[in-house]
């Protein structure tokens, strides 16, 4: 599936249908094209062996084969720009240490299921800007400058 050149795609992982169904819906009305993936292993092989390269990846933590957590550490190792895509983690059993566990891993944004799907919007929308503010940047800025460390983005905005 190639999707419109002015669109953003956004790669749903969650290995229950109805949840992908769901979000596949609210964010299809919104505008952006939606690709699923069942659990990890499958969203790994469309990023590394297929070359798909998402704006956004909105992933569950608890899935069979490989979890979230698991393949947000995989993503953020690859030698390919999809280690650099936004992630957005959620999990309907969530509690602080699996919080911590995801942004650790690399998650941009964390949410407890079941979640406010103008809550999740609204966050899609502010990585993908975001993420186009800072590839703006980029000529002008090495690097290691211009990408903050995940985990500090969260602590200075928990204070």
């Amino acid at each position: 599936m190639v999707p419109p050149a002015n669109c953003f795609t956004v790669l749903v992982i969650d290995d229950m249908l109805p949840n992908r169904v769901l979000l596949g819906k609210v964010l299809k009305s919104a505008g952006y094209a939606v690709v699923e993936a069942t659990d990890g292993v499958e969203a790994l092989t469309l990023l590394e062996d297929r070359g798909l390269l998402p704006d956004v990846i909105v992933t569950d933590i608890e899935m069979p084969g490989m979890d979230g957590i698991t393949l947000v550490d995989r993503v953020r190792r690859l030698d390919l720009p999809s280690s650099q895509i936004p992630v957005i983690a959620a999990s309907g059993n969530a509690d602080e240490l699996m919080r911590r566990d995801a942004l650790a891993a690399g998650c941009d944004v964390f949410l407890t299921k079941p979640f406010d799907l103008n809550v999740l919007r609204r966050e899609i929308a502010g990585l993908i800007k975001t993420r186009r503010q800072s590839a703006g940047n980029r000529a002008d800025t090495p690097a290691s400058e211009s990408a903050p460390n995940r985990i500090e983005l969260r602590l200075r905005e928990a204070k």
